[in-house]
């Protein structure tokens, strides 16, 4: 296939322009969101976890962990040990409205490594007249009163965060999702007398906050995207009519030059200050159209010169073939006899 026989398509300055810098600025504007989702959700996590293990580490401080063993060890659900400790952990959650589920834990010899113990809950006891009430509300995060578990109960859906809470304070790093929210947890552990870690504090914290601002941004982002792309366009188009208006005119002159139409007015094409590029294409293009009017003219003078010369060359050949003719040759003959005839009677 020749490039003649291919198929063209014509695509205008100004839309290869818009397209251009939409495109570059889809990507930049992408680049940006990418960022700044990724920043201001790591700095509100950030947040949300600092917060965890502040109320974690405060709920720890304030836990006797000789009694906190000694209820494990041999303790029942809501004696005086495991309700004076459900009572300081409500007391420590009040103080933080995003805290909803407050509880303990240890980390027992002999369990599998992935598992603990639970001890002591926050939530109310079944069929308190303090409780809570057991519903989910839109927008909120609520642990429901029927979620107390047993003391000693087996928990198996940890994290590694909490794991190591039982020696060191620490944030989960993702979020996690239930019927009634999301969540982020932090652990802080619990000492005894000695200074060594018996136990840890877990704080179910709701980050309903992070999940908000999320879409805050993305939806902000969008609209903001969605003005930013309309305007661009329209500078663009704007600034692009204005910078290949002078090449489209030029375009149109280089046709009907091309169509044997050599009398054009290139003034237009001219800036009488600021010159650019177009300008100095417009002055050789000028030139180069003067200098091929002049030469075609030179041209045709000399076809024509030549078709008088093959003419005259033409009408020599003529009659040269005529003279040499034996017609002519006779006829001569002839005329020569009658002059020689007409001189003898003289």
């Amino acid at each position: 296939m020749t490039v003649a026989s291919q198929k063209k398509v014509f695509v205008s300055l100004p839309t290869k322009l818009i397209v251009a810098l939409a495109l570059l600025f889809i990507v930049a504007f992408a680049a940006i969101f990418s960022w700044m989702d990724r920043f201001v959700t790591e700095l509100a996590m950030r947040n949300l976890q600092t917060d965890l293990i502040a109320t974690a580490q405060a709920a720890a401080a304030g836990i006797d962990g000789d009694a906190h063993a000694a209820l494990f060890a041999g303790g029942q659900i809501d004696d005086a040990t495991y309700t004076r400790v459900a009572d300081y952990l409500r007391s420590v959650k009040r103080t933080n409205p995003l805290a909803s589920g407050m509880y303990t834990y240890v980390k027992a010899e002999g369990t599998p490594p992935e598992q603990v113990q639970l001890v002591v809950s926050a939530a109310y006891p079944p069929g308190s007249v303090a409780q809570e009430v057991n519903t989910a509300r839109p927008g909120e995060c609520l642990v429901p009163p029927s979620s107390r578990p047993d003391l000693r109960q087996d928990y198996s859906d940890t994290s590694p965060a909490m794991l190591d809470g039982v020696r060191a304070a620490g944030a989960d790093t993702e979020l996690w999702a239930d019927d009634y929210g999301n969540w982020l947890s932090g652990y802080a552990p619990i000492f005894n007398s000695k200074g060594e870690p018996v136990a840890a504090v877990g704080v179910d914290m709701c980050a309903t906050e992070v999940i908000s601002l999320q879409q805050n941004i993305r939806r902000n982002v969008a609209i903001a995207l969605a003005i930013s792309l309309a305007t661009l366009i329209g500078v663009v188009w704007f600034i692009a009519r204005g910078v290949t208006r002078p090449v489209l005119a030029l375009t149109r002159v280089a046709d009907r030059i091309g169509s044997g139409d050599y009398d054009q007015d290139f003034s237009s094409l001219h800036s009488a200050r600021v010159q650019d590029e177009v300008d100095t294409l417009a002055t050789v293009f000028e030139l180069m159209v003067n200098k091929v009017y002049t030469r075609e003219q030179s041209l045709r003078a000399r076809v024509q010169q030549l078709e008088i010369m093959i003419d005259q060359g033409k009408r020599e050949r003529e009659v040269q073939q005529i003279v040499e003719s034996d017609f002519f040759q006779e006829l001569q003959g002839k005329v020569t006899e009658m002059r020689n005839r007409f001189k003898k009677v003289d």
